[in-house]
């Protein structure tokens, strides 16, 4: 009796690449994903995750940067036609950093990323989500505490995959002797280091992920 292969976690993705098709992939989220703190537009989390992506897409990669500075899932609600319009592939759905300042109630937030993350998978498109990051202006609000672990939770409840970001941040600032103010230098948005750290590693999870042959993975400097 021959064991079953698992399901891929990102089914669609998984299937385009080993098809040898081309990708559509949408970042969705806040400031992280527009690339606000950057030296310039190239140094940004989506330019950087593109390059370190494209390798593994010889039917070609589009990645469409709906990324817009202060989002919370509200406003995130409110342009979500604009992102189910785009017909992606792979929607990455960065959150969980604006909420806590706008005063959002953690119940309110979590059901409303749950309603628009199901929306979104009802097009066909594979889901990943990005959770805060590690820098001081979160540290310092008192309602910020709950809302990492509620993304992963959301992720567990759907099964949709959640890249670490706050812990990954914590990991390279250990292992790399760095300080919160090394990837964040303004206290809350990413700089250059950061979103190269981020963009790259984003990039080599999807490979993980999909199954794509990760010795092609080149880490750029």
């Amino acid at each position: 009796m021959t064991d079953t292969p698992p399901s891929p976690i990102l089914p669609r993705l998984t299937d385009r690449l080993r098809r040898g098709q081309g990708v559509r992939v949408t970042l969705f989220g806040s400031s992280t994903t527009e690339g606000i703190g950057a030296s310039s537009p190239e140094h940004g989390f989506a330019p950087v995750f593109e390059r370190a992506l494209a390798p593994f897409v010889p039917g070609g990669l589009t990645v469409i940067n709906r990324g817009i500075g202060g989002n919370g899932a509200q406003e995130m609600h409110d342009r979500l036609p604009a992102v189910l319009a785009d017909g992606a592939d792979l929607v990455m759905w960065q959150t969980g950093s604006n909420d806590p300042w706008q005063g959002v109630k953690l119940d309110d937030y979590v059901a409303m990323t749950r309603r628009d993350l199901l929306a979104t998978r009802a097009t066909g498109a594979d889901l990943a989500l990005i959770d805060p990051q590690y820098c001081r202006m979160l540290e310092e609000c008192a309602a910020f505490p709950p809302f990492v672990p509620a993304v992963h939770a959301i992720g567990a409840e759907l099964n949709i995959p959640v890249f670490g970001r706050y812990a990954r941040m914590k990991s390279w600032c250990a292992e790399l002797g760095l300080s919160r103010e090394d990837l964040s230098p303004d206290g809350l948005h990413m700089g250059d280091m950061g979103y190269r750290l981020l963009g790259q590693a984003v990039a080599a999870w999807l490979v993980e992920l999909t199954g794509a042959p990760a010795g092609a993975f080149v880490h750029g400097g």
